[in-house]
């Protein structure tokens, strides 16, 4: 059965919404005893008006043009960073979390980054296993920057237990005929999952 799902920018009007997707797409983490995740406070709105703003910030919407997903760009170090990217748990196996994350990657390389950072839970299905097969890669923690381990510390301050964090990259793909990714590019990848928060 196919699914119709549209991605475009969010409206400034959607931002609290925006934050009830990102609470309630923490629900999964109950499947996996990770309870503290559900108390975590959402992106604030500061962040996402200052990323709607710059053109960084998208939803996902349905049939009825109401967000079902979004996903939160900003920059670390001058290097594009996926602050956020959730979806409701009934739009789960859609493919939403892909085309977001095919947005996202789509906006850093026409702002010129050439990779993507994220941070993420470690060997839990809907984080880094699901962003590995979408062209993510751990960074050892032998190639961490000053202001990476910061925000291990900040990960640290805000509940997170960070041995089971780790941070991945993906290097962007050229771009080919017509602005489009070349082939392999794993923003083309058809499998389906929950994407949870990063």
């Amino acid at each position: 059965m196919s699914h119709a799902f549209a991605i475009r920018p969010a409206r400034r009007d959607e931002l609290r919404a925006v934050q009830h997707i990102e609470n309630m797409a923490d629900l999964v983490f109950r499947r996996v005893a990770m309870p503290w995740v559900l108390t975590m406070q959402p992106a604030t709105l500061r962040l996402l008006e200052q990323a709607r703003r710059r053109g960084w910030l998208w939803v996902a919407t349905g049939a009825t043009n109401r967000a079902m997903g979004f996903a939160l760009l900003t920059t670390v170090d001058g290097e594009a960073y996926l602050h956020q990217l959730s979806v409701l748990p009934r739009a789960a196996g859609q493919g939403v979390g892909s085309a977001l994350i095919a947005t996202v990657c789509t906006a850093a390389r026409a702002a010129g980054h050439r990779t993507v950072l994220l941070s993420t839970y470690d060997g839990v299905p809907w984080n880094a296993p699901y962003y590995a097969r979408r062209g993510f890669v751990a960074v050892p923690l032998s190639r961490y920057t000053r202001l990476m381990r910061d925000m291990r510390h900040t990960e640290r301050r805000l509940g997170h237990p960070v041995w089971r964090r780790v941070l991945m990259r993906r290097v962007l793909q050229e771009q080919g005929p017509a602005g489009r990714p070349t082939a392999g590019d794993p923003s083309r990848d058809p499998e389906q999952e929950v994407p949870g928060a990063p």
